[in-house]
């Protein structure tokens, strides 16, 4: 695993912070959750929300041609 520095603002900071604080009061352990792994997780799943972006821009959705095919299936 990769370590990487980032600098974040004060804002996303406390975000997250709040995130860790929130789990723990429901009952996460210490060793469970941490402010690295939420941070990771977070940029995970920003990744695949990028990606999924990223995706669509390349093949487009186009609903014109999706209710013509779904209108000539039913």
């Amino acid at each position: 695993m990769a370590k990487v520095n980032v600098y974040i603002s004060n804002e996303v900071h406390n975000k997250i912070t709040a995130i860790v604080e929130k789990r723990r009061q429901e009952g996460a352990r210490d060793k469970d959750i941490s402010f690295s792994g939420t941070s990771s997780m977070l940029l995970e799943l920003g990744l695949r929300v990028y990606e999924a972006q990223m995706e669509r821009k390349e093949s487009p959705f186009n609903q014109t041609e999706f209710n013509k095919v779904l209108l000539e299936n039913v």
